[in-house]
């Protein structure tokens, strides 16, 4: 607490309002509350501590940039009087405060609904929705997999992803059972030459997307898979570090945003009343 009075004499040394003040050291207060060490915590974390707090409030983006906006100041002053060696949180790491509609996962209905879809389509096509469902990799990664790209490990079966978006190469399990036995049966059974795995364009892949959408009603896209695999995996209380892994993301703040299209539960929470 001492450093946060030495911080806040600076600041208003330095000629900041005295709203902006309380402002900061109120942040800062519940951030200490939250059990984040500013001053020892690494970026990862800071940021996985303080997200999945904010996260299971269902803070907005908002919010969000403004403590982290705090946290920033508050790192850059600690790193100026030598309390730190490096700013571990830049703007970088913000979650984008876009102005979007908040993305939901596709619900319990619409996924029994969806799976009953793509269990009509052809094989390959059919394994390919289900990796996506149960890996959370992007469509283009889907389409671009090699045969040699999926090995079973022990009674698990993975997916070595190349080449990806933004660098996010990563070697990841298929979560989820039903998807992982639906893949490996179809390698298993793959006749192995020069082309991809499924044998199916991105393009293609979106296009069944399309019509899914079209026949069902249902607002739906190849990438919602990632929301909706993001969702159901914090909805099971597993950490952000290990979505932001699984997802392939940069940056945490931008598993948060896929995380928080997740359904939350508040029935615990409300009050019930008499009638």
């Amino acid at each position: 607490m001492e450093k946060i009075e030495e911080f806040l004499e600076d600041m208003r040394a330095e000629g900041r309002a005295e709203g902006t003040l309380r402002e900061y050291e109120r942040r800062l207060k519940k951030v200490k509350k939250m059990g984040i060490d500013l001053e020892n915590d690494t970026k990862t974390q800071i940021l996985s501590r303080f997200l999945g707090t904010k996260l299971e409030k269902c803070s907005r983006v908002s919010t969000i940039r403004g403590i982290l906006s705090t946290i920033h100041v508050y790192l850059v002053w600690s790193y100026s009087k030598g309390y730190i060696s490096e700013v571990p949180i830049t703007p970088a790491d913000y979650p984008k405060n876009v102005k979007v509609k908040r993305i939901k996962r596709l619900t319990d209905e619409e996924l029994k609904i969806f799976k009953a879809y793509i269990d009509g389509l052809q094989e390959n096509a059919r394994a390919a929705f289900w990796l996506m469902y149960g890996s959370g990799c992007r469509v283009g990664e889907a389409a671009h997999l090699r045969p040699e790209d999926i090995t079973l490990r022990g009674k698990t079966v993975y997916i070595d992803i190349h080449e990806a978006k933004w660098g996010s190469d990563r070697c990841i399990p298929i979560i989820d059972q039903t998807a992982a036995e639906i893949v490996w049966k179809y390698r298993a059974e793959l006749e192995v030459d020069n082309r991809p795995l499924f044998r199916v364009s991105k393009r293609t892949l979106q296009g069944y997307a399309t019509a899914f959408a079209k026949k069902t009603g249902i607002p739906f896209h190849c990438h919602l898979l990632r929301h909706t695999f993001a969702a159901l995996l914090t909805e099971k209380g597993v950490p952000l570090t290990t979505v932001q892994y699984l997802l392939g993301h940069k940056s945490l703040g931008m598993t948060a945003h896929y995380a928080q299209s997740a359904l939350v539960d508040l029935s615990d929470l409300t009050p019930k009343i008499q009638l």
